[in-house]
């Protein structure tokens, strides 16, 4: 191989692998010299000049000239060195240039084998760094496979994956499709990155909201919060410095247009946008909207927060999605209650301190109720009707108006 063949060759890998000329030239250098170390040794000291245009490549050995050779890889005897250059002297350096014919065309195609495959190791590193930067980024693609366990994803030079627990119920999915997803891992491979995307997590509901909300990009509404259940509902709190900005308004949006493209694009997965609060109890009276709350209170580790008969269901939510979205947005345990659960809760606590006596009943009543051991409001609501009916030797009837005459005297007091 002479040197325009590998001239043409240079010329040739640096069109199909879409690389600097200059840095094919100089990979394949390294490989040639790589390549004369194994034959020559690894002492052997050799230079590879290629002209920048490459129209030319040189190769030369680098010898120490000596009067008595004992290592031919890398000395050369004084009076083979004063046929190079008549003025070599022992102790000089002299370059020693092989042909390239000599080098032999099968080492430098070895070479040149070597040049690909650094060149596909420097193809798989850019691109893993490529990738590794558009972390908690969306990409867009195209779906290439659907199988069991994940979905391939054209996404130009190479496919992305997007595993069964990144994938939203909700989706439906068709080869060909386009589709959005996040980057949200890059690993290394020996074949190239592996990429990983999803559809679930938290950031890709958040830079959707970035892309659509101006300002979201601009600074002016902050994202403070996501909780998402994938595919069924989420819930953001946005927060604002500046007083003539709704944040709530910004993110819906005129006509809910903002909020409604990210439903679509999320496969009508509902979002509940609302309003942060440095006040625990007003932001979690937010977070468990649409329900209305009476009452938020802390209690050991959790607050209690008490809505409206008619609203407990919707603070539940289905299969306790509200709450737990709620609770998963303010980083706090919830625990809902109905009015009336927690009326009766106050009212039994409060029934344990008030005595017979303190209820004003009729001596009559106070003796049979004693006789039964009932000695408390507590055991008059507490205790079955029928088994406080036979303890105390009254009608049941007359047992459930009691009940009903001490319920009244405790709200009332």
């Amino acid at each position: 191989m002479n040197s325009k063949e590998i001239s043409n060759l240079i010329t040739q890998i640096a069109r199909i692998r879409n690389v600097d000329i200059t840095y094919v030239a100089e990979t394949l250098k390294m490989a040639i010299i790589a390549g004369l170390k194994r034959r020559f040794g690894p002492d052997a000291e050799i230079e590879v000049v290629i002209t920048p245009d490459v129209s030319e490549i040189r190769v030369f050995i680098i010898k120490t000239v000596v009067m008595e050779l004992y290592d031919s890889a890398v000395e050369i005897e004084k009076s083979e060195a004063l046929k190079i250059n008549p003025e070599a002297k022992a102790g000089d350096k002299q370059r020693i240039e092989i042909p390239l014919e000599e080098i032999g065309r099968s080492a430098i195609r070895k070479a040149s084998d070597e040049l690909i495959l650094k060149l596909r190791e420097a193809e798989r590193n850019k691109m893993f760094d490529e990738f590794n930067r558009k972390r908690n980024e969306i990409i867009s693609g195209t779906i290439a496979k659907i199988s069991k366990d994940e979905i391939a994803i054209n996404i130009g030079l190479t496919e992305a994956i997007l595993s069964n627990r990144d994938q939203l119920k909700t989706d439906h999915y068709r080869q060909g499709a386009p589709i959005k997803a996040l980057v949200y891992r890059v690993e290394k491979t020996p074949i190239g990155p592996r990429i990983y995307l999803s559809r679930t997590h938290n950031d890709f509901l958040k830079k959707l909201l970035i892309k659509e909300v101006p300002e979201i990009r601009e600074g002016i509404v902050e994202i403070k919060g996501i909780a998402r259940a994938p595919g069924f509902r989420a819930k953001v709190a946005v927060s604002t410095n500046d007083e003539k900005v709704d944040p709530v308004g910004a993110c819906v949006g005129y006509r809910k247009s903002r909020i409604q493209n990210i439903i679509k694009e999320l496969s009508g997965e509902k979002i509940d946008i609302v309003m942060f609060s440095k006040d625990i109890n007003g932001f979690i009276s937010r977070a468990l909207a649409p329900a209305k709350t009476k009452e938020v209170f802390k209690e050991g580790e959790s607050y209690f927060v008490i809505v409206p008969d008619e609203d407990f269901s919707i603070a539940i939510g289905k299969k306790g999605q509200n709450v737990w979205l709620a609770s998963n947005l303010v980083g706090i345990r919830l625990e809902v209650l109905k009015a009336s659960d927690y009326q009766n809760r106050l009212l039994i606590n409060k029934a344990k301190n008030v005595t017979l006596k303190d209820l004003e009943l009729s001596e009559e009543e106070m003796t049979k109720l004693q006789d039964a051991q009932v000695l408390t409001a507590f055991d008059i609501l507490n205790i079955p009707t029928e088994q406080l009916a036979t303890a105390s030797n009254y009608e049941p009837e007359k047992i459930e108006e009691l009940k009903k005459v001490v319920k009244e005297r405790l709200w009332t007091e």
